[in-house]
């Protein structure tokens, strides 16, 4: 019978923490993982020989190695998935409370998402009404919100961003007059009630991904 091939001396620390575990007894006991039956199989058939028991016990030891390593990766993984839980919660809960107007866009310049800031301050442009203001604000074009002579130069920023990967600045005006109440929230140089519209500052970031538009009205 030919001699199985020694397994890969791995010298991981993923594989030295499992190897400890095991040999002071603290590897925690896990159903997540269970070894095939063909594993089991071949398990059976070295050790039931004298000649081959020796590589059964070094089947079985990797088979406890790897299983104790499994459970040590969903461990971290777990872990992994409640740290960026709350961290997507803080954020969230950030962009919700930021009394800066903020706007989520999709890269074609939908709104997606919008704090409650924006939409107090858009709530005069959106003339759908749902019932929510948000809802009405979410799935307009921010294009739409803005002046006609500042769509061209938002659209060619909007371009610019996601060509270049950099973040921009734009000064644009609204189509027409903004809540009196939050224009100083979302516009640096504040509203023109005469004219019914509002001088904006706009602030745009590419997200991480490359799927979504960050703006800030500063």
């Amino acid at each position: 019978m030919t001699t199985p091939p020694e397994p890969p001396q791995l010298t991981t620390p993923l594989r030295q923490q499992a190897e400890l575990q095991l040999s002071i007894g603290a590897a925690p006991l896990s159903s997540a993982f269970v070894a095939s039956t063909d594993a089991l199989s071949v398990l059976y058939r070295l050790s039931s020989s004298a000649d081959t028991a020796s590589d059964g016990l070094k089947l079985l030891h990797e088979l406890q190695v790897h299983q104790v390593e499994l459970g040590l990766q969903l461990e971290q993984q777990q872990h992994n998935e409640r740290e960026f839980n709350h961290e997507l919660s803080c954020y969230q809960q950030f962009f919700a409370i930021n009394p800066v107007a903020c706007l989520i866009l999709s890269t074609d310049g939908i709104i997606t998402t919008a704090n409650a800031t924006a939409t107090r301050f858009f709530a005069p442009l959106t003339t759908e009404q749902t019932g929510s203001l948000s809802k009405a604000l979410c799935g307009s074009s921010l294009l739409s919100l803005l002046s006609a002579a500042c769509r061209p130069l938002f659209s060619a920023a909007l371009a610019r961003v996601q060509r270049n990967q950099h973040d921009a600045t734009l000064l644009v005006t609204t189509a027409c007059h903004v809540s009196d109440s939050d224009s100083d929230s979302g516009s640096g140089s504040g509203s023109d009630n005469n004219a019914g519209a509002a001088n904006l500052r706009l602030s745009i970031s590419l997200s991480p991904d490359h799927k979504a538009i960050l703006i800030m009205l500063t």
